[in-house]
């Protein structure tokens, strides 16, 4: 048993809530402190020997824990008073601990289901390109993304919501985004690639020459590693409402180090699924020859990796929505599943709320009618609450039956 003033780390968690410590310590001038039993990590125990004056036994807890810890390495973790510790990449924060609410509105419960969509919708896209940034991607690219798909969903002009999903949503958001802010491909390549949809459904790309001294900005320790870049163009098709994707075609340029490169004009090959919406992409990628096998390896890393994605179409009228899972199925035997999307389950579970909110309304304007006491809808949400209008703001893989290689 140690006294208050023995314990400085008991004192401070205490003094992070003054109006509680105030209030105790006129209660308790003579309190002890009881570290556990279990080593460091434990929380601290504070016992008493009485009741306050005026209060019984049964009002008042005979034991409070303290939820703040000291970690080994001198930070604190967990809850004291009003107030909570936590890790943010290197940092250790405080935050107020957010008040608890009753419940939420139908409002707030067709927000949230509109977000749960773009984050399965985000999971599911970086799912389908991972062998283009081959998880060397910044910390906060998920965040990022998930944000950008959000936004593009918002930004649809021709449903509302829970009648829209990615299919009805506004690309140009998703447009230019780098999976390595820390290697952008916009600083990377100095020339940028014109991409177009041709007539007849194909992707188009042209690019002006370049040098590979002056137009890629590569670090210094890759050029003495390698002499050879390569361009990897690769056109992605993705249907959400069937849930599956499909890798369309795939085109690799060369460039040699110290050499320039001529201009480029080309259209991608492959054919283009019925419904989908489409994803070009490009990476930027060091290569060297291993001289033990005389095999081409990517050298790549985490400090250097730059992809993006350079354009985004919806070329034709999308899938219907709500199809069946006979017709999922069918779509499954010969595309790639998207695994662990739920976006049609929540478009779903939006329908139902919309369909709540509707007769809430109509449950007012009979009050209304008959001249009684207008009571709002027990879940707060108005008909345009659901329906919002158009302003809302708010490795290796496989290529139409070919492995290709890094």
């Amino acid at each position: 048993m140690h006294d208050l003033a023995s314990n400085p780390v008991a004192f401070f968690i205490l003094c992070l809530n003054c109006e509680f410590v105030l209030t105790f310590l006129s209660y308790y001038p003579n309190f002890t402190l009881q570290t556990g039993s279990s080593g460091a990590h434990d929380p601290l125990d504070l016992r008493f020997n009485h009741s306050p004056p005026g209060l019984n036994d049964a009002s008042v807890s005979p034991l409070i824990t303290i939820m703040a810890i000291l970690e080994k390495n001198g930070a604190l973790r967990g809850t004291a008073g009003t107030v909570v510790f936590r890790r943010f990449r290197t940092h250790t924060v405080v935050q107020k601990l957010p008040e608890r609410k009753k419940g939420q509105t139908l409002a707030s419960r067709a927000s949230a289901c509109e977000f749960g969509l773009a984050s399965t919708s985000a999971a599911s896209i970086r799912d389908a390109l991972n062998p283009v940034f081959r998880n060397r991607h910044d910390g906060a690219m998920v965040n990022r993304f998930n944000s950008a798909v959000y936004h593009s969903i918002l930004g649809s002009r021709t449903a509302a919501r829970g009648n829209r999903d990615l299919h009805d949503g506004d690309l140009d958001c998703l447009k230019g985004f780098e999976f390595n802010a820390e290697s952008p491909l916009n600083e990377a390549l100095k020339v940028k690639p014109v991409v177009s949809l041709t007539p007849e459904g194909r992707i188009r790309i042209q690019m002006d020459a370049l040098h590979s001294n002056t137009d890629l900005k590569v670090p210094a320790k890759f050029r003495e590693m390698t002499g050879r870049f390569r361009l990897r163009f690769l056109v992605t098709a993705l249907n959400f409402r069937s849930e599956y994707y499909e890798y369309v075609a795939v085109k690799d340029v060369t460039v040699i180090n110290g050499r320039a490169l001529e201009a480029q004009d080309f259209e991608m090959e492959g054919t283009i699924p019925q419904g989908c919406m489409i994803l070009v992409t490009l990476s930027l990628e060091c290569l060297t020859r291993n001289d033990m096998d005389d095999s081409i390896e990517l050298i790549n890393t985490l400090s250097f990796s730059p992809a993006a994605i350079i354009a985004a179409f919806q070329i034709a009228e999308a899938t219907p929505m709500g199809q069946s899972e006979e017709a999922k199925k069918q779509a499954w035997d010969d595309y790639s599943i998207m695994k662990g999307y739920s976006g049609n389950t929540l478009l779903v579970k939006m329908a139902e709320l919309a369909e709540q909110a509707a007769a809430g309304q109509k449950k007012q304007r009979g009050k209304r009618s008959r001249g009684g006491s207008v009571e709002r809808d027990p879940g707060g949400m108005k008909k345009q609450d659901v329906s919002t209008s158009q302003s809302d703001e708010g490795a290796s893989f496989v290529v139409i039956g070919k492995r290709f290689g890094f």
